[in-house]
């Protein structure tokens, strides 16, 4: 019985691999190849099996809420339990990826797929995260939004990861000049019309005291002869 429940889970994680075509796969890898790592990965199973790289592909794109100091390269499968623990507390689950225990024991164990399937929920998620800003953008000027998600997770360099992710940054940063130098212009419009009403309503008090000083000493001198 103890066989068949280990083959039946086997079975199920096979089955989960093969949702992914062998296109999507390869375009993963080379996604994360592009992601500068301590370390090239040769068996991505493996390399990623003690967490390491996963925290350092996760400190690429959500830089202020990854501490990689927190990540030991390890061997046993209690310190890699360990890591793996370690990042989906602190910053998988503040991402919106969750694992679970049985994702993290698959991971330790170096089960095949087991990473491939993390990083599709990472890719989806960083994707789903910068059109996200990409769409905030556009809707209102960043002076007038909250800190979210960029001041949050992304970094300040542009992505170099991807070209579907390159310029999400620049393109915030150039719609963010061009709609606030309008409104610079207008207060600086603005200031220089109310400084020349002043000017004028004070001139205009001045002739009126004069006038009404004029009309008084007139009234009071007396009519010759």
């Amino acid at each position: 019985a103890g066989q068949d429940s280990v083959d039946t889970a086997v079975g199920g994680r096979r089955k989960r691999a093969m949702e992914y075509s062998d296109d999507e796969i390869q375009n993963l890898y080379a996604w994360v190849d592009s992601v500068p790592l301590s370390r090239p990965k040769r068996n991505i199973s493996r390399d990623f099996s003690d967490g390491v790289l996963m925290a350092e592909l996760l400190n690429h794109f959500y830089p202020r809420i990854v501490e990689l100091h927190n990540y030991s390269a390890a061997n046993s499968f209690t310190q890699k339990t360990y890591n793996w623990q370690t990042l989906n507390k602190r910053v998988l689950k503040r991402v919106g990826v969750v694992l679970s225990q049985l994702d993290i024991s698959d991971l330790a164990n170096c089960v095949p797929m087991a990473v491939e399937k993390i990083l599709f929920k990472i890719y989806d998620k960083v994707h789903e995260d910068r059109n996200r800003l990409d769409n905030k953008s556009s809707s209102s000027t960043r002076k007038n939004q909250k800190p979210g998600l960029e001041s949050t997770f992304f970094g300040t360099q542009p992505s170099r990861r991807s070209p579907l992710l390159d310029g999400t940054r620049a393109n915030l940063r150039s719609q963010s000049s061009e709609m606030e130098t309008p409104a610079v212009s207008r207060m600086g419009a603005g200031n220089t019309m109310s400084g020349r009403a002043d000017l004028q309503r004070e001139v205009d008090t001045e002739i009126l005291i004069e006038k009404e000083q004029t009309i008084q000493v007139s009234a009071g001198c007396p009519r010759a002869g």
